[in-house]
């Protein structure tokens, strides 16, 4: 029983339980990077931390993220011409990136929340999370001739095998975390349903006086399990740089 109990401590990688506190000061980052229009820091509360998406901070309790981002919105889509005093500081395209990310992590808003917000607010929202209509099959008398396609081009050695629609497996920093003394934390994140190989160089700045130095490695990263790959500067303030090679 108390090599179980072990076990599970070891290998357990997230808490299975939060306290009040922590789920406030969750929801408190959630807003504050909506209000800042950080898409980045937003995708770190949602996929990394696991930050509850329909949560409201400790200021307005009655004020979910995605209310939030409609309200933002609602400042542009509802002005009326040439008004400018008061314009949000976040783009209708970042609160749209926002507004996406949360709803693919399950948040949602209610009948009785639209009836807050116009028509035109609430028809951006509709258009922003609304899935891509599927294609109707062509038959082939319709389908027209297309020209075949010169084969791709195989990537440069080093350069990450990424699509260029969505991004499974990134670098990233986290603003929130910091390290030697004036740098950031850095994670490769893995966003696919499998565990992933991926191979990062690490490129260091050089020193007065002497060459850069450069080192790659092997990474195995499980899904939602971020690996720390170190800080994005040395103990003496220069840059170090990770770049993403290939993955499978």
């Amino acid at each position: 029983m108390l090599a179980t109990c072990l076990l599970i401590v070891w290998t357990g990688g997230r808490p299975t339980a939060q306290t009040p506190s922590d789920a406030t000061a969750q929801a408190n980052q959630l807003h504050a990077a909506i209000v800042n229009g950080d898409v980045e820091s937003l995708k770190y509360w949602l996929a990394i931390r696991h930050a509850d998406p329909a949560a409201s901070n400790a200021a307005e309790p009655n004020v979910t993220p995605i209310e939030r981002c409609l309200g933002l919105a609602a400042r542009v889509l509802d002005a009326r011409p040439g008004e400018t005093a008061g314009a949000p500081p976040v783009s209708l395209r970042v609160l749209q990136e926002m507004v996406t990310l949360l709803h693919e992590h399950g948040a949602r808003i209610t009948d009785a929340d639209r009836e807050h917000f116009s028509g035109p607010v609430t028809r951006w929202y509709d258009d922003a999370v609304a899935p891509e209509p599927a294609r109707p099959p062509s038959t082939p008398e319709a389908a027209p001739v297309a020209a075949p396609k010169p084969p791709a081009a195989p990537p440069p050695a080093g350069e990450p095998t990424v699509s260029l629609e969505t991004h499974p497996v990134v670098i990233t920093t986290n603003p929130r975390e910091p390290c030697n003394g004036s740098g950031h934390t850095v994670y490769l994140v893995n966003h696919t349903q499998l565990s992933v190989t991926a191979k990062v160089t690490t490129h260091d700045e050089a020193a007065s006086g002497a060459n850069s130095s450069e080192k790659s490695a092997s990474y195995t990263v499980d899904p939602d399990s971020p690996w720390r790959l170190g800080c994005d500067t040395t103990r003496d303030g220069r840059r170090v740089s990770y770049v993403l090679g290939r993955w499978k």
